[in-house]
């Protein structure tokens, strides 16, 4: 734990500086107070027990740095997979909701989900720091592999937690890769901006291969720039090192906090919400 606290020192360090230095945000002149995020970039895997004993000291590790968010990657608790029990997870899901009251933090977490029609949605589930549910998304811009298995989501963009207003996003729908899915791109993150969201969560789970990298990162900065608020990405971990790195997204076309790209790591953060309105 002195290691983590440690990391997280740095963290905020890093990321309070360059948000101060940072471009000012074009939707008012009113600065929010800074909110803290503990990202949880987590190996995943088909295992509901394994993934959720992987999460658990992302909750205690949440509260002792007195973070008010936590958020996982795609597919965290089922597994990136459409071959699941609903009962495994949705007990999983359950013991969450009491990590997260009992730690005081709204988690965001990713997993696969089967709904009251048989029909499956890669979800993120998010529950509030009362342990009650704030909202489901579902991935609504599916790759190919996803559609073997899962539905496109409908519904909510924009849910309201912590005294502001977020959106969230899974993987592919923020920056429909090119090859992975027909389209057309709908530019959710701005429709989520235009909602009012005030900063954007995605979790992700991407994968290893480099060479897409570069199209994953400036998608991202140009998003977080054409939305005029923080993006603040989760990536599963995968060997020897994720093609799109986890961590806090700015405005002007950078990354504010950047975890590293090579191992798992579960840190807690900064950013400064956009101006509502």
């Amino acid at each position: 734990m002195k290691e983590s606290r440690r990391r997280f020192g740095r963290r905020i360090a890093v990321g309070a500086l360059t948000i101060a230095g940072g471009a000012p945000c074009l939707r008012a002149a009113t600065r929010l107070a800074v909110q803290r995020v503990t990202i949880a970039r987590l190996q995943v895997t088909r295992s509901v027990e394994d993934n959720l004993s992987r999460m658990r000291p992302a909750f205690a590790q949440a509260k002792n740095d007195k973070a008010s968010w936590l958020l996982f990657p795609e597919g965290m608790l089922s597994g990136y997979t459409g071959d699941f029990d609903q009962r495994l997870v949705a007990g999983a899901f359950s013991e969450c909701a009491s990590l997260a009251k009992e730690n005081r933090v709204t988690a965001l977490i990713g997993t696969s989900w089967k709904n009251a029609d048989g029909t499956v949605e890669n979800q993120v589930r998010m529950v509030g720091a009362q342990g009650k549910v704030i909202g489901a998304y579902a991935k609504r811009c599916l790759t190919y592999g996803d559609a073997e298995w899962a539905r496109p989501g409908t519904g909510d963009l924009v849910f309201s937690a912590n005294g502001i207003r977020f959106g969230a996003l899974i993987c592919n729908d923020l920056w429909v890769t090119p090859g992975f899915t027909d389209g057309p791109d709908p530019r959710l993150s701005l429709q989520q901006s235009r909602q009012g969201a005030q900063v954007i969560f995605q979790a992700i789970h991407s994968g290893s291969s480099q060479k897409y990298r570069s199209y994953h990162e400036s998608n991202l900065f140009t998003r977080a720039a054409e939305a005029k608020c923080p993006i603040v990405t989760c990536n599963a971990f995968a060997k020897p090192a994720v093609n799109a790195t986890s961590g806090v997204v700015g405005t002007n076309f950078e990354y504010l906090v950047a975890l590293p790209r090579d191992r798992e790591a579960v840190e807690t953060v900064e950013f400064t919400p956009a101006a509502g309105g």
